[in-house]
């Protein structure tokens, strides 16, 4: 503490300026300052007559105050450095003062503690040797109860090992069991509420059963009812057959006919063609013809009246023409009624041969008319004739279905009346035969336009019999897929039934072999519940009983671990691999000091590797 005091007098004193040496400039001097004591310090002023008396009295006056103020500066420093001379000097008797009581006071404190251990000493060799002689007596007592307690130890040891390995083996014995005690009864109630529920079901589709049944029943003696009137149909179905086949066979011949009366009205369209040509042509040889022959009329008007002028001698042009006026209109009428007579007569003889044509045309399309209509009447009472055989329909969907289905299931879906389709395509052929009929008409003149024959509707209605085969078609589809879903919900209904089985068999093993502290038998049983039933209930059964082993993973002991990875191991199908890497990593997650497991090569899930039983 004195030797830092001493050295901080020391540097203070070497860094603190000397009364008569000169103090450092102080850092408020101004740049004016230096400059101005840069100028004084030279020997003279400079002469080059720039600057005046008044600066350089004010130049002078700063100068002046700048020294004043540096002494004044200077006579506090020395003041101060005064002042600490006399605070060190203090300090330093001060120090010599406390130095030598100091030392006095440890000297005595030496002598007296080098005193007292010489006393100490003393005093600890007695009590050593004392403590030494107990000690080693009861270290010789020691050592033979440790021989004992080593032997006792060892048989202790024996026994303690003996009792974990027991006890471990029932904690794991007493997890296993509840594990697979709490597996079967979760899956039971499970399947006690599923039970419950096909059994609803089961409830219901042996209503629907009984009522398919009392309405199969009805269907029965509808089809034995039905048989005969089928019998009856199938002779008028014969009888119609026949028919049929004869109208088909008149179809044919109508349609030949058709045929031919389409090319005979193509032949008489091109013959009117060819004879409104020739009126054509007729009419432009008339008016050549009435040309040429007025031509001719004025010619010898014009020789008779210059040989009558020439011969009388008279000139008079304005009453010659009046009379060649008079004379030429009654000639041009007549010229005119010749040609409109033989143009006449031509139109009557074209219009004759048509409308013998047209007549004929008109009296085999009245024949084609009549066979149609006989057919179509037979075709429609075929038609009213079928629907009274089928039952009228109930209240119920599915009576009217299931009676119509089994029907069509026994005696299948009678072909019914087909429309007539030869007649129908001769109805269709009528327009277009009509049509240049009517062209030719038209072209003639119009008094045919009264005479031709209007377009027959085509668009007939087709009749009912292929809808009511889709209806039959529909029903006996639609009894097939509920006789299909009543036999799938049976079978389930079997097989839950047995799943149910069991189920109880494993719940009655496992409580039974619970009491008596045997190893369980439950896996076995749920092997043979998987095995038994389908893939998807396996499925559905393993992912149950996995959030079980979950949940209950999460609550085990570190014995119960182990155990809970092996039945993981076998519901997700872990191989031997997987399962060692899975316990060798608890191991390590549960130990203080173990190495963590190496991965060893690229472990891949195992989803198709066969069930491994359990060990």
């Amino acid at each position: 503490m004195f030797a830092k005091l001493k050295k901080k007098i020391a540097e203070e004193a070497a860094t603190a300026p000397r009364p008569g040496g000169v103090s450092r400039m102080p850092r408020s001097v101004s740049k004016e300052s230096i400059t101005s004591v840069g100028a004084d310090s030279g020997d003279d002023f400079p002469s080059d007559g720039s600057s005046s008396r008044e600066d350089l009295s004010s130049q002078l006056f700063r100068r002046n105050e700048q020294i004043r103020k540096l002494e004044i500066k200077l006579s506090d420093y020395a003041e101060q450095i005064r002042n600490l001379q006399k605070v060190k000097e203090k300090l330093e008797n001060a120090l010599e003062t406390h130095q030598d009581s100091f030392v006095k006071k440890l000297q005595e404190q030496n002598e007296a503690r080098q005193a007292n251990t010489a006393k100490m000493a003393e005093g600890m060799a007695l009590a050593l040797e004392k403590k030494d002689q107990e000690w080693r007596e009861k270290l010789s007592h020691v050592e033979k109860e440790r021989k004992l307690l080593s032997v006792q130890l060892q048989e202790m040891r024996e026994k303690s090992l003996s009792l974990f390995q027991k006890r471990d083996e029932r904690d794991e014995l007493e997890g296993f069991q509840q594990q697979e005690l709490a597996k079967v009864k979760h899956m039971l109630l499970q399947k006690e509420a599923s039970l419950a529920q096909v059994e609803q079901e089961l409830g219901s589709s042996t209503q629907e059963l009984t009522l398919a049944r009392e309405e199969l029943q009805a269907s029965r003696t509808l089809a034995m009812r039905l048989t005969a009137e089928l019998q009856e149909l199938q002779r008028q179905h014969a009888d119609l057959q026949v028919e049929r086949d004869e109208l088909l066979d008149t179809g044919e011949s109508a349609k030949s006919k058709i045929t031919a009366l389409e090319q005979r009205a193509h032949e008489l369209q091109a013959y009117i063609q060819q004879l409104s040509v020739d009126l054509q042509n007729v009419n432009h040889l008339a008016g050549a013809r009435l040309q040429t022959a007025k031509r001719k009329v004025w010619v010898g008007l014009a020789v008779c009246l210059s040989v009558c002028f020439q011969r009388s001698g008279e000139t008079q042009p304005a009453p010659a023409n009046a009379a060649l006026d008079l004379l030429l209109p009654p000639w041009q009428q007549q010229a005119l009624e010749l040609e409109r007579a033989r143009a006449q007569e031509g139109l009557s003889v074209v219009r004759r041969q048509c409308a013998e044509q047209v007549g004929g045309l008109r009296e085999q399309l009245a024949a084609l008319e009549g066979a149609r209509e006989s057919e179509r009447t037979a075709a429609q009472r075929q038609r009213v004739s079928v629907p009274p055989v089928w039952p009228p329909r109930r209240a119920g969907p599915g009576r009217g279905r299931s009676s119509a289905a089994a029907y069509a299931k026994a005696h299948g879906p009678q072909p019914l009346a087909r429309p007539p389709t030869r007649s129908l395509a001769v109805a269709t052929r009528r327009p277009s035969l009509s049509v240049p009929c009517q062209a030719a008409v038209l072209e003639d003149a119009p008094a045919a336009r009264k005479t031709h024959l209007p377009p027959s509707d085509a668009g007939e209605g087709e009749p009912n019999g292929e809808v009511a085969a889709t209806d039959v078609a529909q029903l006996q589809k639609e009894n097939r897929e509920l006789e299909q879903q009543l036999a799938e919900k049976s079978k389930m209904i079997k097989q839950l039934q047995q799943r149910m089985a069991e189920l109880k068999k494993t719940l009655q093993k496992e409580l039974k072999i619970r009491p008596d502290g045997e190893a369980p038998e439950a896996p076995a049983a749920t092997l043979t519940v998987t095995n038994n039933s389908d893939l998807n209930d396996s499925r559905e059964i393993n992912f149950e009983y996995l959030k079980h082993v979950v949940l209950k993973f999460m609550s085990c002991r570190e014995s119960e671990a182990f155990h809970l990875i092996k039945a993981v191991s076998v519901l997700l199908n872990f191989s031997q691999e997987e399962e060692n890497m899975l316990k060798e990593t608890l191991e390590y997650k549960m130990s203080w000091f173990g190495s963590k497991p190496s991965p060893r090569g690229s472990i891949r899930p195992s989803i198709s590797s066969p069930r491994t039983p359990w060990s």
